[in-house]
């Protein structure tokens, strides 16, 4: 029995664990990085025009002048709740369980505040006008401190079989380059290596067999739990290329995509933090966790209001993303244990595989800025929305509490303010999220039993119940904050863009053609003269170097008289 019990809590922290660290960055995610793209609803693909360009489209570089810094910084208010159906199936006569026959209580997420911070710096280095190169570092968008309890109202959490806290980060330390090659072409790409920490804490039941006349009287005999936690870290290399196709001075299009991300964790060490009914803990197992993040696409339409002196007096854009959940999560994470307990071949090769049920998503952003001239500095208002598709919308049976998949549609708003190379931004989004029913039967979240090396079944091979059943509702608020400095023009050495579509007006730093005078119609031709034309003057090479060897000629005559 005893041995048993420890592989109960080892193998469920390791599956739970691998699940959550895979969904760092869906469509069901909460988008989008970036505060000026925030306040536009996330449309941003076909302007990229600030070092964020590094995720969104790193063609956009190509365009970026001088040596820039930007800082942005998300702060991400999430709730997420679960009321499960049904009551505790404990006897309330027994002491160790006198919650029994009660309804579920609600489980809400007790997180509190994300911060996730962005930042990347740009150059051209003083001297391209077709190549810009960045650095940067910032994570996937979304919340991974959500943090449920264990017990609520006096009896066990009804959700504790899922997940207690999911906190995982990835981290993309990127380099990037974008490149104009045409004057309506511009091309880039983003080279990440993403860093995943897993850090999680797992509920799992232990059945230690013989039915209700057992030790474990039924199928969530909380005494028979074991509390479990996994750390863990992976290294993974990505891209991310794109291009922007500008066939005019107002309009633009993008395109980008971020290849898959495969993460692999072969340092992974499981603890034991609770042993069920009181036994020992045993010492922790070495796992090895694989899993993926998906193809990531993006493509966006924009127009730009653009006056006679050049002013880009507003902007509109329209993006939509489509991402591979189905293919990257549709079979699941892959978990291995290599032993567990004693010594012996029965507590070897530990393999789990975690069902996710995930689909493809998609979004749809559209998002726009008012600009306006004041008398020191320019003034941007941005509006937008979006609408993200659920990663569990085709099967709302995998719905949990790992992370929200519920449909997102949002609402957004934020302003910049451009002075002397400084530009300070703010945005927020109100995320609102339709609740969603997982109606009984239809739940395919079940407990981990580890006395069956992982399987969700009981002693006798009986398929445990869903405890996923019930209703679940989710909200959230993005506030953003972020500044970008252009240090050429802080320093008084502006660098303007170049490559300038034809028909676009001159730059403020490039003096107008002068214009012919007039010709009079009624003016009398010149009389014709008998003089021979004074001989064409020669060009201002010419005459220089005919002065400096002139010059040199006298020079030498001197020495030679010396």
């Amino acid at each position: 029995m005893r041995t048993r019990a420890r592989i109960g809590g080892l193998a469920l922290a390791a599956s739970l664990c691998s699940a959550a660290g895979a969904a760092r960055a869906g469509g069901f995610e909460i988008p989008d990085n970036g505060t000026e793209a925030l306040g536009r609803g996330g449309a941003f693909v076909a302007k990229a025009d600030d070092p964020t360009a590094i995720d969104y489209n790193p063609a956009g570089l190509a365009e970026q002048r001088g040596t820039r810094l930007l800082l942005d910084g998300h702060v991400i208010n999430s709730s997420y709740s679960f009321q499960r159906f049904g009551a505790y199936p404990d006897n309330p006569a027994d002491p160790a369980t006198p919650w029994g026959g009660f309804a579920f209580p609600k489980v809400s997420d007790q997180g509190g505040a994300f911060f996730a911070p962005f930042l990347a710096v740009t150059t051209d280095f003083g001297t391209f006008d077709w190549l810009t190169v960045a650095l940067g570092v910032y994570g996937p968008s979304g919340d991974p401190n959500r943090t449920y309890p264990l017990g609520v109202v006096g009896g066990p959490a009804a959700s504790r079989y899922d997940v207690i806290q999911p906190s995982s980060t990835v981290i993309l330390p990127t380099l990037s380059v974008g490149v104009k090659p045409l004057p309506w072409l511009d091309l880039g790409v983003s080279l990440h290596l993403a860093r995943a920490i897993f850090d999680l804490t797992s509920t799992s039941f232990v059945d230690l067999g013989d039915g209700p006349s057992g030790p474990c009287k039924n199928v969530e005999y909380h005494p028979c739990d074991s509390v479990s936690s996994l750390h863990a870290t992976a290294t993974a290399l990505a891209a991310t290329p794109g291009v922007l196709v500008k066939p005019s001075r107002a309009l633009s299009f993008g395109l980008s995509t971020r290849t898959p991300i495969n993460l692999s964790a072969n340092d992974g060490v499981v603890t034991v933090l609770t042993a069920p009914l009181g036994q020992p803990i045993p010492d922790p197992g070495h796992a090895t966790l694989k899993t993926q993040l998906p193809w990531y696409w993006r493509f966006g339409a924009r127009y730009a209001f653009v006056g006679d002196d050049g002013f880009e007096n507003g902007d509109v854009e329209l993006d939509g993303t489509y991402e591979t959940w189905g293919q990257s999560q549709g079979t699941g994470p892959q978990i291995h244990i290599d032993h567990l307990g004693p010594t012996g071949p029965a507590f070897d090769d530990i393999n789990i595989t975690v069902a996710h049920g995930y689909n493809d998503t998609y979004s749809v952003r559209a998002g726009g800025a008012i600009n306006t001239h004041l008398p020191v500095g320019v003034l941007s208002v941005r509006l937008g929305a979006y609408y993200d598709r659920s990663a569990t919308a085709n099967n709302p049976g995998y719905t949990r509490l790992d992370f929200d998949t519920l449909d997102k549609i949002a609402g957004t708003v934020g302003a910049g303010y451009t002075w002397n190379g400084l530009t300070f931004n703010l945005a927020y989004a109100e995320v609102f999220e339709p609740g969603r029913t997982v109606a009984p039967g239809e739940g395919q979240i079940r407990p981990i039993d580890g006395a069956q090396h992982g399987a969700p079944v009981d002693s006798q091979g009986n398929l445990l119940p869903a405890v996923n059943e019930g209703k679940y509702a989710g909200h959230t608020e993005i506030f953003s904050f972020g500044v970008v400095a252009v240090f050429d023009e802080i320093l008084g050495w502006p660098r303007a863009k170049t490559w300038a579509h034809e028909g676009a007006a001159p730059k403020a730093d490039e003096p107008k053609k002068k214009e012919p005078p007039p010709k009079d119609d009624d003016a009398e031709p010149p009389e014709a003269s008998n003089e021979a034309p004074p001989p064409p003057a020669a060009p201002p090479r010419a005459k220089a170097k005919a002065k400096a060897k002139a010059k040199a000629k006298a020079k030498k005559k001197s020495d030679w008289n010396d």
